[in-house]
């Protein structure tokens, strides 16, 4: 039978002094260190300590920064208009399909350059097989259908009498037409409305600047129209600043049309840096 060995009391009272003795030396190297005493004892070296954190430093960047837009809306009149017609003619056979679909196109085209018109083109000529379906018999075709377009710009007061004449002169049907500004005339006011729109929203941030009492160091981006683009989320055409004359410009933005013009708007958006506060 083994009897397990007892800690005599005297033993018991070493382990605790050798105990006492640890933390007085933590004590008393604490208190070294906060008293800038130099280097602590040997015996307070040997107790395990922790390494120190290394100094935690916060950068704060200075966020200074204003966005601000502005819109210019304008009015011009529709000087053009824009038409479109159509010719369909049917024959047995593609080369008589194909023969009546150039005689009517000659006597439309020759009506339409006597007429006050620009931008007189054909296109979209096309020839599609009719077939006849026969029961239990192989399909067949009974003839062929030929189509061509004709587009053209006017004046929008001789639009109307231009569309009846077409219908007279080998037309079939009109297609999509309508009055709009010259594209110089646009590209003319649109310089203009940036301008205008740029001004106003530079004027919109020095106001807010001198409001909460901040200077503007500079501009940072500037974006024309960037909610132009399909609806959802317009596709945005930004540019820096420096580089503003050396970008193409994003298409116009229409409003809705009046009778006789119509409407057009640019935005202009701006992002500027404030001065750091002295």
């Amino acid at each position: 039978m083994v009897i397990p060995r007892r800690t005599t009391p005297v033993r018991q009272i070493n382990i605790i002094l050798r105990s006492s003795r640890q933390a007085m030396l933590g004590l008393i190297a604490v208190g070294l260190l906060a008293a800038g005493r130099g280097t602590l004892p040997a015996a307070a070296q040997d107790i395990g300590q922790a390494p120190s954190p290394a100094p935690v430093t916060t950068s704060r960047s200075w966020p200074g920064m204003i966005r601000t837009h502005a819109q210019a809306r304008r009015r011009l009149p529709n000087t053009v208009a824009d038409a479109t017609v159509s010719i369909e003619v049917h024959g047995r056979d593609l080369r008589s399909t194909a023969a009546a679909l150039a005689r009517q196109s000659q006597s439309l085209l020759a009506f339409l350059r006597g007429q006050p018109t620009e931008r007189l083109r054909t296109d979209g000529t096309s020839f599609e097989p009719e077939i006849q379906e026969l029961r239990g018999q192989p399909d067949r075709i009974k003839g062929y259908t030929g189509r061509i377009t004709v587009s053209f710009r006017t004046v929008p007061d001789q639009l109307p009498a231009l569309l009846a004449g077409c219908l007279d002169n080998g037309a079939t049907s009109l297609g999509q037409f309508g009055a709009s500004p010259r594209e110089e005339e646009v590209e003319a006011a649109r310089r203009e409305m940036v301008t205008e729109a740029s001004q106003a929203a530079l004027a919109q941030a020095r106001a807010i600047a001198d409001t909460v009492g901040q200077r503007i160091a500079g501009i940072e981006l500037v974006e024309v129209d960037p909610l132009a683009g399909d609806g959802s989320r317009p596709a945005v055409e930004g540019y820096w600043a420096e580089r503003a004359a050396a970008r193409p410009a994003p298409p116009m933005q229409r409003m809705a049309n009046e009778a006789g013009d119509s409407g057009l708007s640019v935005q202009v958006a701006m992002t500027l840096r404030l001065a750091p506060p002295s």
